[in-house]
């Protein structure tokens, strides 16, 4: 039974995470690269690792870690102190970070070397279903570890799916936020046109929230821009930076994304005018200007 944990990288995602963990009644260590987001949690009862091969180093089941992209799983678990620089044999390690399948193979293959099991673990969801448990968890990895730590994955999410062998649940993070940048292009994209056509962007919505191509993301984004609310739950250039682990990924296994490439562009417009730190729905910034409108409630 899982009772001692570490959790590395105290990100808006990580530290819902982690608060959720502490609810539930396990013993945890943190460690963030910016340390002063330890504190709050500290004060809750976790303990403060100064480095993330001291994280693993303490007496602990499983090392959980949700980093911002692939440079810093680099860094966290390859480099100088890093966790393969403390974690030890019978120990558990899951990634939850959003990165290409060939790293969290990479990191598997590290890993086994020290007799360690590993799960890649991403989730879909951002900053309030973090916050609230309600994320929708991906897994993949050896069966019965992810049999062995499910009840944990259970205290963070409303689902958990298992995909079968390391990587798979990497790949389908990619094929999700596929499908989310492409619902953003399309919801930025539509309601431009319907400023520009006249519409009562209300009664816009309206139809969006009943039609048969409604969905959560098209309603909560869409009423937000509509209120010209920007506020962070997922960020715009972290969805430009998963747009190019796509585009990556793609291109690997020669699968068509011509969709994904005008979103990408219209990403980085945004990213360029200053944008990159609000929500990823300021997407709608960049067509805004090309239009010569602002989108909003009358």
């Amino acid at each position: 039974m899982t009772k001692k944990i570490s959790y590395l990288g105290l990100g808006t995602m990580g530290s819902g995470m982690v608060t959720n963990l502490l609810k539930a009644g396990y013993e945890l260590t943190v460690w963030n690269r910016n340390a002063e987001k330890c504190e709050p949690f500290s004060r809750k009862g976790a303990r403060v690792a100064g480095t993330p091969a001291a994280a693993a180093v303490r007496d602990v089941d499983l090392i959980m870690y949700s980093l911002s992209n692939d440079q810093a799983v680099e860094e966290v678990v390859f480099g100088a102190k890093g966790i393969l620089d403390g974690i030890k044999e019978g120990q558990i390690a899951m990634d939850m970070s959003t990165v290409l399948p060939e790293t969290s193979l990479r990191e598997e293959e590290a890993y086994a070397k020290r007799g360690v099991d590993f799960l890649d673990a991403p989730v879909f969801g951002s900053k309030n279903e973090s916050a609230d448990a309600k994320l929708w968890i991906l897994a993949a990895g050896n069966k019965a570890i992810f049999e062995k730590v499910k009840p944990v994955l259970e205290h963070l999410g409303q689902t958990v799916h298992y995909f079968g062998k390391n990587g798979n649940a990497a790949a389908m993070k990619l094929v999700g936020n596929l499908i989310v940048a492409l619902e953003m292009e399309a919801l930025a994209e539509g309601l431009v046109l319907a400023q520009k056509a006249g519409l009562d962007l209300k009664t816009v919505m309206e139809v969006v929230k009943v039609a048969d191509f409604r969905s959560p993301l098209l309603v909560s984004n869409g009423q937000n821009i509509l209120k010209r609310d920007f506020s962070t739950n997922f960020a715009l250039k972290l969805m430009l930076k998963d747009a190019g682990l796509i585009e990556k990924f793609a291109k690997n296994l020669q699968s068509p994304i011509p969709a994904l490439r005008v979103a990408e562009k219209n990403l980085e417009s945004a990213v360029a005018l200053g944008f990159g730190e609000e929500n990823a729905s300021a997407l709608i910034k960049a067509l805004e200007k090309e239009a010569g409108v602002g989108v909003k409630a009358s």
